[in-house]
């Protein structure tokens, strides 16, 4: 199989031109909006077939998507979806604002992304971007400078029905899940998507989540490292401090022992969410949590064959694999269900922390669940079985498997390298 070939030709059915720019929606049938965090996986897989595609990608994000608070808005739908968008709003409420922007946001994909295009001596633009995004995350999103962000919605973990808000939310029924998305989209545009530090009773859904944190983490750590290739050394200065405390605070905070992965807080009830998603491993991508060995902690439990929970035969799992829940198309991310993003987060751990066999395994096992069921929004973990969004255009995520290559061609584990020979 051509790979590249065969993402350009899925990258092709799912172009759109508006807002000024040109961008892929995530599947054209199914999602006819500009998605933030989309996009930002977009661009780190376009990046390896036409460079300028992925920088056409984030600038129209950013410049159609950013609101008068300098969040990114989660969302944003393309004019001819006027359909599909009154039907989100009959069902989940009402996520838009007048102009169409999304009160919901994303994890910080785009930044992290736009930071990874950067080049020396290349234009600074979307890097001012990306850095704007990250500073009113921290401005708006926190209840102190710089401290752990929160989300104010389960939409925007990225991972909608995640067992991990299992005691948040009501999912034991379709019916009884949307109702109670409504209720929370009617409060998040209440306060207009914006935290309100002295009232913090006005949110009903306050949640420190574990795939926010861990993307708002290496974006940071990737935006002070642009700044350096830029030779900004006080923007470096100010971003990787930011990283360091945030990694600080997640490993105080979030870190589970018990499952040796980061889990969730909730700030209304004052308790950890100590349930195991595979959205937990992310921050173990960083150089903060590689250099304090929490990394390696997640590489050789969760990314080992042999010990991890969330290792199908066919991918690898956003939940443990003898999880009780089971896939729906109406509360999404519940079961042993794979996805391009399962696959992108943990080679990214993987090659991060040194083990690259594991990373190739991932690679290989999505390459494979494309031969066999195409561009797909998700997959059986154990059986490969396409499922969701997809058919006949295809779901851009799986994409990212262009982005999934050895460091400089390395393909041996350095764990389980040879030492060398006594001398």
């Amino acid at each position: 199989m051509d790979i590249a070939a065969a993402c350009r030709d899925m990258f092709k059915l799912n172009a759109v031109e508006a807002f000024g720019g040109r961008f892929h929606v995530p599947c054209a049938d199914d999602y006819p909006c500009l998605f933030a965090w989309d996009s930002g996986y977009h661009a780190l897989a376009l990046r390896n077939l036409d460079r300028a595609a992925a920088v056409s990608e984030l600038a129209t994000l950013y410049q159609a998507n950013t609101t008068e608070s300098g969040l990114l808005a989660h969302e944003r739908p393309i004019p001819v979806a006027a359909e599909r968008t009154q039907f989100v709003v009959d069902t989940i409420g009402p996520i838009y604002r007048p102009d169409l922007r999304s009160w919901l946001i994303d994890p910080p994909v785009a930044a992290f992304a736009a930071a990874e295009l950067f080049d020396v001596g290349g234009d600074i633009g979307l890097l001012e971007c990306a850095s704007r995004h990250l500073i009113a995350i921290d401005r708006v999103r926190t209840f102190a400078p710089g401290e752990l962000p929160v989300i104010l919605h389960p939409l925007e973990s990225g991972a909608d029905a995640s067992p991990l808000f299992d005691a948040l939310v009501d999912v034991s029924s379709q019916n009884g899940y949307i109702a109670q998305l409504h209720d929370l989209s009617h409060a998040l545009a209440a306060c207009e998507g914006v935290l309100d530090r002295s009232a913090p009773s006005r949110h009903p859904f306050i949640v420190i989540d574990p795939i926010f944190c861990g993307w708002y983490l290496l974006a940071l750590e990737a935006v002070a490292s642009a700044w350096s290739r830029a030779g900004d050394e006080a923007k470096e200065d100010e971003f990787g401090a930011r990283a360091r405390s945030i990694a600080g605070q997640m490993c105080a905070h979030l870190w589970s022992e018990r499952h040796v992965l980061f889990v969730g807080l909730d700030r209304v009830g004052r308790r950890r969410l100590d349930v195991a998603t595979l959205g937990g491993i992310v921050a173990a991508a960083s150089t903060a949590m590689a250099a304090a060995g929490f990394g390696s902690q997640v590489a050789a439990t969760h990314l080992d064959l042999a010990s991890s929970v969330f290792w199908g035969a066919a991918g690898i799992a956003f939940n443990p694999m003898g999880a009780t829940t089971r896939y729906d198309e109406g509360m999404l991310w519940r079961g042993a269900v794979a996805s391009g993003a399962t696959q992108y987060w943990s080679w990214l751990v993987a090659t991060r922390n040194g083990a690259q066999l594991a990373a190739n395994r991932f690679r290989t096992q999505l390459l494979s669940l494309i031969e066999q069921s195409g561009f797909r929004e998700f997959y059986d973990a154990q059986t490969g079985k396409g499922l969701g969004a997809g058919v006949p255009t295809g779901f851009t995520w799986p994409a990212l498997v262009l982005d999934m290559k050895a460091p400089n061609g390395a393909a041996v584990d350095r764990a389980q390298q040879s030492p060398p020979a006594a001398t």
